[in-house]
């Protein structure tokens, strides 16, 4: 590190030179400050603070407030009128069970609203766990290219002996030297992905969980997947949260029904009255200010009241909720179709990628460095053209970067398979 930072007086081209040289130490400086953060530390920042999802648990609450609300009782009424100084209290009484069958879609709702919640958290999961694999890959190239930069160097290095050693014409050597624009290139443009990835993932993730300058963990590698389709499709039929709310919301919709053709049952009230009459206050006879001035009378009784359902039986109501418990029928059917197809897509890409990756791993990877190495045999021992082994050094680069673009797909399609699924497919 203090060679890096010694600090001479040189001319102007000199200090451009230790400029350069000081770069990479000073970036490796840098880099090592960075915290890094693995996904699952990612993942749980975001979980605990996204305010998507903490929106969305308020609905939970909201449903179970309406839960309260649905299994209160009617209050009771009490009656006074003073010119006859009538006292009562009635009681309204529910019947055919219309609060315990209120309570229960009231209930039904909240379960909704918490697997509404669940199938929120999977959809944002996933579209983080894109933007993280995406920073991942980005990092794998930027890291790949200082690698390449630092190969060339050392080729170029050989080359500029065996220029002055005469083996080589000036003109190759410039040709190999050129081909250095394009390794530095690479690490800038992998700079700048990363940088931008990076970005989107602190924006996904919250601002104020990851530091403007971070690093991430995790290995850019294709993790085998041991389950079949089938078990993939039983597996989402048990765990998939729009299905489950689907199905909650048919089963709600079946209750609805029931608690309409309660509803088509009026409910009665039933109290008491004292009635009190007499002439207890003085004055004129044309002055009576709570009751006739009679003579004193008490009396007490009961009273029931209850509507004739004639003309009004709620049909309108039963009518409405039928129709609904179809519609929930077809949609539960509709989603679940919807979840079998997410996944047999999903799996279908995965395996494609899958079988991708394979053949870059057993094949084109050590084709393409085997490539590269008889080429630069060749032309070292003056066997092969300068553009021959340049072909072969930009087929290798080419072959790495698209087996990592592989990689990066392979992970995206594993995390959409797990959305698909709707639970971890990968222990």
């Amino acid at each position: 590190m203090l060679n890096c930072l010694r600090v001479i007086c040189v001319p102007s081209i000199k200090f451009i030179v230790l400029a350069v040289l000081m770069a990479p130490c000073l970036m490796t400086a840098a880099h090592a400050q960075q915290q890094s953060f693995t996904w699952e530390e990612i993942r749980d920042k975001f979980l605990d603070t996204n305010p998507t999802l903490r929106a969305q648990a308020q609905s939970i609450e909201s449903s179970r407030a309406s839960e309260t609300t649905a299994g209160l009782r009617p209050n009771p009424q009490f009656q006074n009128d003073t010119t006859s100084a009538t006292l009562g209290i009635y009681q309204e009484f529910e019947i055919a069970g219309k609060r315990p069958v209120r309570l229960e879609s009231a209930r039904l709702a909240t379960s909704i609203s918490q697997t509404d919640f669940a199938d929120t958290r999977r959809t944002l999961l996933f579209t983080l766990r894109q933007a993280f694999v995406a920073a991942l890959l980005a990092k794998s190239d930027l890291d790949f290219a200082n690698q390449n930069l630092a190969n060339y160097q050392e080729v170029i290095d050989l080359n500029k002996l065996m220029l002055e050693q005469g083996a080589i014409s000036r003109a190759d050597f410039l040709k190999i030297e050129l081909q250095m624009l394009q390794f530095q290139s690479d690490i800038e443009d992998s700079t700048l992905t990363l940088r931008t990835a990076k970005g989107a993932l602190r924006a996904l993730a919250g601002p104020s969980n990851l530091p403007v300058e971070f690093d991430i963990k995790g290995a850019l590698q294709a993790v085998p997947l041991d389950k079949s389709l089938s078990e993939l499709e039983q597996m989402a039929l048990l765990n998939r949260p729009d299905l489950r709310s689907a199905e909650t919301g048919r089963q709600k919709a079946f209750t609805d029904l029931h608690l309409a053709k309660a509803n088509r049952w009026p409910d009665p009230t039933i109290g008491t009255s004292f009635v009190h009459s007499g002439n207890e206050i003085g004055g004129p006879g044309w002055f009576e200010p709570f009751y006739p001035k009679d003579k004193t009378s008490n009396a007490m009784g009961l009273g029931v009241s209850i509507p004739i359902p004639i003309f009004n039986r709620n049909q309108g109501e039963v009518a409405r909720a039928r129709s609904e418990q179809r519609r929930a029928d077809f949609l539960a059917q509709a989603v679940r179709n919807q979840v079998l197809q997410d996944v047999e897509t999903a799996h279908a890409s995965l395996e494609s990628s899958r079988e991708r990756v394979r053949l870059y791993e057993q094949t084109y990877l050590s084709y393409a460095k085997e490539s590269l190495d008889i080429e630069e045999f060749s032309f070292r021992n003056g066997a092969a053209s300068i553009l021959d082994f340049l072909d072969a050094e930009r087929t290798y680069r080419m072959t790495q970067l698209a087996y990592r673009q592989q990689l990066g797909i392979y992970l995206t399609n594993l995390a959409q398979l797990e959305a698909a699924v709707g639970a971890p497919i990968i222990p």
